[in-house]
């Protein structure tokens, strides 16, 4: 049974996995996804016209996919790498479960976990090479164990090429990698920490930050801004902050620019979050103070006296 269709997870592009820059060619990713219901046949390599103004580059269609669904249940993605440069890559198809160790994000080979996602990955091509100015795609099938604490996978183009360094001392190797993410619960939970405010210098807009930590099982999207408000509860001005995507037991930084400028007084900041049909909000009060002149005195400051010297 392939996970139904829902707007909530047919590819998310904010962010892309494990991007590659090579030597000769900037990483450019290319974001589409779609979840198929069974596996279809991987196509054959299509010649890609070389677009002249762009550089060469190796991309990764689709970059991320979160899928909704149940325990036991089977997902059938296609991923497409297209090769912009002007020579072959050829590359081995994996999948590594992604766990989340202090915080961090680490990626750990299929079967080294119990209930591992990845273990179960099958392609439709174990090894795949691509031309010079073409795409090539390959289908993955993820079946989900009957018990996992696991909630993501990528599925990994690896390199098995060496690739020369500028210097020609040290080869590397170029590998893409799509994340796939997985909501089995409505255990979505998310812990804000304090909002924090940087006030604005001669050289940066005023900044509006703060830490958001995953306590719950599933995965969360959340999309936010920040709006300032004056004394009296007037709407100055906001700031947007970019979605970024929280695994469980992850904690990330969420921070805008605020783009005015604000005139001496008392304000607060309201940060609000949208996420799987919740609303997370924070404030915090700060204050603009105002340019001393010079020369000037602070209210209720007094000039220290000094006494005539005795004679």
């Amino acid at each position: 049974m392939a996970l139904p269709m829902s707007k909530s997870y047919v590819a998310y592009v904010a962010q892309a996995l494990l991007p590659v820059r090579l030597c000769v060619c900037a990483a450019l990713l290319c974001f589409s996804a779609s979840l198929n219901a069974q596996a279809v046949p991987a196509a054959p390599q299509n010649p890609v016209t070389p677009p002249a103004a762009d550089k060469p580059s190796i991309s990764l269609s689709p970059a991320v996919v979160m899928a909704k669904g149940s325990f036991n249940q089977t997902l059938t993605q296609t991923l497409t790498l297209t090769n912009q440069t002007g020579r072959d890559f050829a590359f081995e198809m994996v999948a590594e479960d992604v766990l989340i160790k202090d915080g961090k994000r680490i990626f750990v080979a299929a079967g080294e976990t119990p209930n591992s996602i990845a273990t179960s990955a099958v392609f439709t091509q174990k090894t795949v090479l691509v031309k010079p100015f073409s795409a090539v795609s390959v289908d993955v099938r993820l079946t989900l164990p009957a018990e996992t604490n696991i909630r993501a996978v990528v599925a990994m183009f690896r390199g098995t090429d060496k690739l020369p360094t500028a210097s020609g001392a040290v080869g590397m190797t170029a590998s893409l990698g799509s994340l796939i993410t997985f909501n089995l619960s409505d255990n979505v939970k998310l812990q804000p920490e304090a909002v924090r405010i940087i006030p604005a210098s001669e050289t940066a807009n005023m900044k509006i930050a703060q830490w958001i930590s995953n306590t719950g099982t599933e995965p969360v999207l959340p999309e936010g801004a920040a709006v300032v408000l004056n004394a009296g509860g007037g709407l100055v001005g906001k700031a947007v902050f970019d979605p970024q995507r929280l695994l469980p037991g992850e904690r990330l930084e969420f921070s805008a620019e605020y783009p005015g400028e604000l005139l001496p007084g008392n304000y607060r900041a309201l940060c609000s979050y949208q996420f799987e049909g919740k609303t997370l909000t924070s404030e915090a009060p700060f204050q603009v103070p105002g340019l001393e002149r010079p020369g000037s005195e602070r209210p209720g400051s007094e000039r220290p006296k000094t006494e005539a010297p005795k004679k």
